[in-house]
């Protein structure tokens, strides 16, 4: 599968993340707060547009997934026709309570495995690299999103889409599985 969707989310310094999401030459780049949980949203969503099909019954899926920026409100609204392609439309307003004057900064369609495998890669690697006692400690308010983050890696292994073979022994969520078997 090409690379044509990507990205990356790191939190720096603790409370916001910022990262980048790229669909084909469409990018956003963005900082948020810990204000809300965008990551178990934007999971949950994309677990309810695998498990709840709408799309078999001519219905859109769409979830919608708030981003409060110390300055702005970003919101993704994510949508399937067919389970197959997925479109992406970012909006960002200076005002979260009035979106009149929302402002579209990214639009795009592409193949809805290749987004999920996106943002599930990106998170394998970041979860990986902190840790999930680590996260809640730097995102200073919620827990990762560990259930919808499994659902979607086991579905992308289903289908064929992950490579199950992965050296995590240097990682901080290692360390944190070895205290498990203590």
């Amino acid at each position: 599968m090409s690379k044509q969707v990507q990205f990356i989310y790191q939190i720096t310094p603790p409370g916001i993340a910022s990262g980048n999401l790229v669909v084909f030459d469409k990018d956003i780049a963005f900082e948020i707060t810990n204000v809300s949980n965008p990551l178990f949203e934007l999971l949950k969503g994309l677990v309810g547009m695998v498990y709840e099909p709408n799309h078999l019954w001519d219905e859109e899926n769409v979830c919608w997934v708030d981003w409060y920026c110390e300055h702005c409100h970003m919101r993704w609204i994510l949508s399937t026709l067919d389970g197959k392609q997925i479109h992406i439309k970012v909006t960002v307003s200076k005002d979260m309570f009035d979106e009149s004057a929302a402002e579209t900064k990214l639009e795009a369609s592409c193949d809805f495995f290749e987004f999920v495998e996106a943002i599930i890669s990106e998170l394998d690697r970041f979860i990986k690299d902190v840790g999930l006692l680590n996260y809640e400690q730097i995102w200073q308010k919620d827990e990762f999103p560990l259930t919808y983050f499994l659902i979607l890696k086991k579905y992308l292994i289903e289908h064929g889409l992950w490579s199950t073979a992965t050296d995590i022994n240097d990682s901080n969520l290692f360390d944190e599985i070895n205290l498990l078997q203590a």
